[in-house]
This record gives structure tokens, sequence and C-alpha cells, in this order.
């Protein structure tokens, strides 16, 4: 086994600004009770990384200058910290990012993933744009065999598009996918996968993500040239989809969303917004008895579950 070093240079928040990143000398992480030390194999970039690097309102609330980012990791444990069994010692992992404490409301409900005392890798706690990273035991998730690293670090976006999709109804179901970035092509994959009868994809002008979204299945692929609300009410004889999920983070999508949902319908939302007070057609949404829901992460561990289950 390597030597692990004392230090590393880690990819780091420095500056209160736009971009505002280094690459910074740390600490490799000191592991404490219940925690594995992990060797990173690849670290993939999520829109909040994204939203960090552009230092929206939403990253300057929650992003500590100093911290290590990247969240969307996988990697090799190398050390544990007491109370882990050194069994785990060189497997291969994928990192569930919402650290909970286990021991509140929310967590005894099984709502860890909001936990009231929890915090978030590689946002508010020292994430995975470095050579090593330290994690709880219970968040090292095992990766099945046969899958590449490049692909083992997007499990935590692939459980967001599964956590978003299972909102609401999914088997037989009429679904649309607002926004087609990784989160949203997969989730029109998974849709078909899971059984939905429509699935209808729907982005601004990405003409190389629309195409995806075509080849994963999706039967309708909508974009700027068409009137979203329209089309879909047209192709759902004038109902609405039962099933709509808001990945793009544009306020117009948003309103998009909640109009072409049948009544009664479910809109499911997993955006971050530039803007944290959008326009919503608030009487659109109560006359049509819809059911929102803001979307966070990944259910822990059921979404996992249902992700490797695929």
């Amino acid at each position: 086994m390597s030597i692990i070093p004392t230090t590393m240079m880690a990819w780091t928040k420095t500056a209160d600004e736009r971009g505002g990143f280094s690459l910074s000398q740390h600490p490799v992480p000191s592991l404490e009770e219940n925690e594995v030390l992990v060797q990173t194999l690849a670290t993939s970039i999520c829109g909040t990384d994204i939203h960090i690097w552009k230092w929206d309102q939403w990253s300057r609330e929650n992003v500590p200058l100093g911290t290590i980012t990247g969240h969307e990791t996988c990697g090799k444990i190398v050390a544990v910290g007491d109370g882990v069994s050194e069994s785990r010692i060189g497997e291969t992992v994928a990192i569930e990012c919402h650290f909970a404490c286990w021991n509140c409301p929310r967590c005894n409900e099984g709502n860890a993933h909001i936990c009231e005392n929890g915090t978030i890798f590689g946002v508010e706690v020292n994430g995975a744009f470095a050579p090593y990273f330290s994690a709880p035991s219970v968040n090292a998730r095992t990766i099945p065999e046969g899958i590449d690293s490049k692909f083992a670090s997007i499990q935590d976006p692939l459980g967001n598009a599964i956590h978003t999709l299972t909102g609401g109804p999914i088997k037989g179901a009429t679904i649309a996918i607002h926004g087609l970035g990784p989160i949203g092509l997969f989730a029109v994959n998974a849709a078909k996968a899971m059984g939905a009868k429509k699935v209808i994809a729907i982005d601004w002008d990405n003409q190389y993500r629309m195409k995806i979204a075509e080849k994963l299945g999706a039967d309708m692929v909508l974009g700027k040239e068409h009137d979203i609300v329209a089309e879909i009410l047209l192709a759902t004889d004038g109902r609405g989809v039962d099933n709509s999920c808001e990945f793009s983070g544009s306020p117009k999508a948003l309103a998009n969303t909640i109009r072409s949902t049948r009544m009664g319908g479910y809109v499911n939302v997993l955006s971050v917004y530039g803007n944290p007070t959008p326009e919503i057609p608030m009487n659109e949404l109560v006359f049509r008895y819809l059911h929102l829901k803001g979307i966070n992460g990944r259910k822990m561990w059921s979404t996992w579950d249902t992700m490797h289950e695929l």
C-alpha cells in the first residue's frame, strides 16, 4: 500500500468573487470516529459547482471561503477511523454527499437527507476536488462491480434524477422533464426504464443534449421554437402530464411546468435558482390542485437501492 502523505493540493474557494478559486495546500484529513479516508479516483462537475463558480446569492450564503469544493465523487478507502472495520480498506466507494446526524426528528422519520444538523460535503464542508477526502463510513457506498470510476462518480446526480421522478407516478404515467442537463438526461432514461408511458423532454436551445434525449428514449423533444405549454397539452389530450420534473433552474421553465401539469398532478423541483424568489403562477398551482414538492438530494438509502437495481 502506498504511503499516505501529510499534505495535499486542493481546488479551494478562496475569494469572495466570481471564480475566486485557487489550488491551495491543505493537510490530508485526519479521521474521527466512524470515518473513512478515501483516495479520489474521479470527481465530476455538478451544476452546483457552476453556481459556486458564478458566486451567486445562494453560493455566497452557503459556501464558506476556504472550502474544498466537489461532491460528485468516487474513490478507494485507504484508511479507517475508530469504529470502522479495517476490512473496508481497499473498497471502492461513491459518496452520499449529505452528512446526517442520524439522531434528529428528520433522521428518525426517514428523511436523513434533510437532517436538521446535517452538512453538505463539498459545499459546506471540504469535498473531493482533492487527492484525498474524509467522509462518514455510512456515506461511503460500495460501488457495484464492473462500474468504471468515471461513471461511478455520477451516482449522486443519477440519484437526484430518480428521487425527483419518484415524487410522482412513473409506471404508466406521462412525464415531462424540463431541463436537459446531466440530471435531466438521467431522468429521461430512468423514466423509460421505470415504465413511463410517455416522456416529454424540454430544453431551450442545446441541440446536442436534445438529440441525446431522443437517443435515451424521449417520445417528444421540445425547444425554444415551440409553445411549450400548448405542445404538452396537445400531446396529453388537453390534460397535461401526470408528473413534471423541473431541473433547469429557469423561472420560465418553472412556470411552464406548473401550467402543463394535469389537475391534481405532481410538480417536482430539483433546481437551484440564481434568484431565490422566482415568480410563480400561484393561482394555477392552487386551482389545478397540484402537488408541489422541492427535491433535495437522495433518500437515504432507498434512492441508492433503486439506482443500483436499475
